[in-house]
């Protein structure tokens, strides 16, 4: 599931979508920005300018997951709880996972566009 050549391991490991060996973002995963290039196949990862504002949508799509999960494991362990306090819990979750849900949108917009393609030392010579 985590192999080589799959959207996940390019995800998980922040690697390039197209040849998942060189690295996505610059600096680390979190403060770090997107390289404007694959330092390993010199693929670009901006196709337009104003690429990654679509990356929104998955953000949004991870705050939705993100609240769902904590709303339901909440009322699931413990059913008592009042309004008040599970929405502080859910805001708290939301605001905690922000930087990881901003970084983690990013890569899984550009593995919606970019598709594995296994890099050979031949490609990176001749396209110099």
């Amino acid at each position: 599931m985590f192999k080589k050549g799959t959207k996940l391991y390019s995800i998980f490991n922040s690697k390039c979508p197209h040849c998942q060996e060189g690295d996505f973002f610059k600096g680390s995963r979190f403060k770090g920005t997107v390289a404007e290039k694959c330092n390993v196949c010199d693929k670009k990862f901006s196709k337009e300018p104003g690429f990654y504002q679509g990356s929104y949508y998955v953000t949004y799509a991870l705050g939705v997951a993100i609240f769902v999960t904590v709303w339901v494991a909440s009322s699931v362990l413990f059913p008592d709880m009042s309004i008040p306090v599970l929405a502080t819990i859910i805001v708290s979750a939301i605001v905690l996972m922000t930087p990881f849900s901003y970084y983690l949108s990013k890569i899984i917009w550009a593995n919606f566009f970019f598709h594995y393609k296994p890099h050979t030392k031949n490609e990176s010579t001749s396209a110099r």
